[in-house]
């Protein structure tokens, strides 16, 4: 049975290859699977990392040692150690083959379709089989657990920061408080977030901080990513999630300067009394932060457009024209320009 499951997840692995979910970026790729061959050194070869295009914050590992990351996920976390908490939650799944001990698990109908969401695979036949046997749904609350402390095992003894373990749960909860629901599908039936993140911090009050805790360059890293996750968002609506998160002044210095445009566009998404005058604000914040960032021009410009202040309009439809050089992207900032010059007309 062990060995038909893991020649089925190999299959499933090709599978996610060839769906153009898997993100092809073999630098940071690289990047997160050192962080998990820091873990479990032991394992190096066994346990591979795959990053999936998705913005919902998740991770899951299959039972054949590959652990996916998704990219809304590797955007949240701040720095190595957080992300290093989450390999080495995955890892433990696999090392103790909690797959193997979860076949008998029924998921529901719900859960399995919010999974195409994530993964862009449908849940039928082999990716079936495969999802009941990962962790992507959620083992029991006594396998969950025992990933948590053997995990923050691994944390510690690869010298990441323990203090930063319970940081995880709290983006987490931030993140559920944003969408609106109570839980997030892949924790339906793990122990609550709350207390998860209690018991990280108990353990991690009683752990010395290691002196040299490894950084990897994380916010370097994690730049470009951080901005296509964002925009990401935004092409889904989840305006909730990105306002949450950007309002957040310790979460927004983690992101690129620019990052004020994503809130202005969170707000003219979201559309509420007060938020044009947040709109534009969040622009020239951007502007004033990353001068050298296009799309804040364009959309300030729109903005003043429609308001009727046409020659502030065509000024920063300027602006955006000697900065963006892709023709397909200048086209309409073009006929923009055109009808601020007209006043409207």
């Amino acid at each position: 049975a062990e060995a038909r499951i893991w020649s089925e997840a190999d299959d499933f692995v090709v599978m996610l290859r060839k769906s153009g979910q898997v993100l092809d970026d073999p630098a940071l790729t690289a990047y997160v699977q050192h962080v998990a061959d820091r873990l479990y050194p032991e394992f190096r070869g066994r346990i591979e990392i795959a990053i999936l295009k998705a913005p919902m914050l998740n991770a899951f590992a299959l039972p054949n040692g590959h652990i996916y990351v998704s990219s809304g996920l590797l955007a949240r976390v701040q720095n190595e150690s957080q992300l290093a908490t989450v390999l080495a939650h995955e890892g433990i799944h696999f090392v103790d083959r909690h797959g193997f001990q979860s076949i008998e698990n029924t998921k529901s109908t719900a859960a399995f379709g919010t999974v195409v969401a994530l993964i862009g695979a449908p849940v039928v036949g082999l990716a079936a089989n495969v999802l009941a046997t990962s962790s992507i749904l959620g083992y029991s609350r006594e396998l969950e657990s025992e990933a948590d402390d053997l995990g923050y095992k691994r944390l510690v003894a690869a010298g990441y920061d323990p203090r930063e373990a319970p940081k995880v749960f709290a983006l987490l909860m931030a993140d559920v408080k944003a969408s609106g629901v109570d839980e997030p599908f892949f924790f339906s039936d793990h122990p609550k977030l709350k207390d998860r993140f209690d018991n990280f911090t108990a353990l991690a009050k009683d752990t010395p901080v290691p002196q040299d805790v490894p950084t990897g360059d994380f916010r370097t890293r994690l730049a470009a990513l951080r901005l296509d996750i964002l925009d990401a968002e935004l092409s889904m609506a989840r305006y909730k999630q990105i306002i949450g998160l950007l309002t957040d002044q310790a979460m927004a210095q983690e992101y690129p300067p620019s990052w004020p445009y994503f809130l202005g566009e969170a707000y003219r998404l979201r559309g509420d009394k007060g938020d044009d005058a947040l709109r534009k604000a969040a622009y020239l914040q951007s502007i004033a932060a990353a001068p050298g960032y296009a799309p804040a021009y364009r959309a300030l410009g729109i903005q003043l457009l429609k308001a009727g202040d046409y020659a502030a309009a065509a000024e920063n439809f300027e602006k955006y024209l000697a900065l963006e050089k892709n023709p397909g992207k200048r086209k309409y900032a073009e006929l923009y320009l055109e009808q601020a010059k007209k006043g409207g007309k």
